[in-house]
């Protein structure tokens, strides 16, 4: 996951699952495909490896973009979607452990199939037709709203789940069939695979929630019972979730703002 989970501003029609819209997606999926996810993270690597990354001061820089660009953060929604690279706070990323595989080219063929079906869409795309023929457009993009996604976003949900598709090796037995690479890949974890995370999903692991899986996905982060949690890092993810709260909720014309912090008292 598929967070795929830390906050940034976007317009209404560039918010990854278009929660903002009158008509909401309940499933998330991204507006960019595969590679536009996995340049992101290649550039981190090349950069500062396995550290810690500015998006707005240093990553976009790196990929000639501006920070404040819509296609930079789309870009950006894209790589957390695929679970490619994840956030301590609002604005310094690094890669997550399938993105560090997914930059390796010993270990990229697994990695990149593996990221297809961290993004919740595809994975339910895929329980549905793997191993079988998809339908041609015009049917697909009726599954696709079936699924969860907004009508008017349905092409660019399909236009991404198609050339992902192809680039993670899912289309290599026909440009109609969906098949799982000759790789070894962990289930996906912390993504749900119905519309938008609601009910339960069989072990996915969100307990039944009906929250948006940027939100679920942070709950999950949170450490069991009995392990040390140090005050730093409770109000980094406070903050974080307080942020994505912030975009999944509040209108352009009325956002929320939170002050957290430590009490020194």
């Amino acid at each position: 996951m598929a967070e795929n989970i830390n906050p940034i501003e976007v317009d209404d029609d560039e918010l990854s699952g278009d929660v903002k819209s009158r008509q909401r997606s309940t499933i998330g999926f991204p507006y960019n495909d595969y590679q536009a996810a996995i340049d992101v993270a290649t550039a981190i690597h090349s950069n500062v490896g396995h550290g810690m990354c500015s998006a707005s001061n240093q990553l976009a820089a790196w990929m000639g973009q501006s920070g404040k660009s819509s296609g930079f953060r789309t870009q950006l929604a894209a790589a957390r979607l695929f679970d490619l690279i994840e956030s301590d706070n609002s604005e310094s990323y690094h890669l997550t452990e399938l993105g560090v595989r997914a930059v390796d080219p010993s270990q990229a063929r697994s990695a990149k199939a593996e990221a297809f079906l961290r993004v919740p869409l595809f994975n339910a795309l895929y329980e549905k037709y793997k191993g079988g023929v998809t339908p041609p457009t015009a049917a697909l993009e009726r599954e696709i709203v079936s699924l969860g996604v907004s009508e008017k976003q349905k092409a660019r949900a399909r236009q991404a789940f198609e050339n992902s598709a192809e680039q993670t090796g899912f289309r290599e037995q026909g440009a109609n069939r969906l098949v799982l690479p000759a790789v070894v890949v962990k289930p996906p974890q912390d993504k749900p695979s119905g519309n938008g995370g609601g009910g339960s999903n069989g072990g996915s692991g969100d307990g039944g929630l009906n929250l948006d899986p940027l939100l679920l996905a942070l709950i999950q982060k949170i450490p069991t019972q009995g392990e040390k949690w140090s005050a730093e890092k409770r109000l980094r993810w406070f903050k974080t979730f307080a942020m994505n709260v912030s975009q999944v909720y509040d209108s352009d014309e009325e956002p929320v703002e939170l002050k957290i912090e430590i009490s020194q008292s």
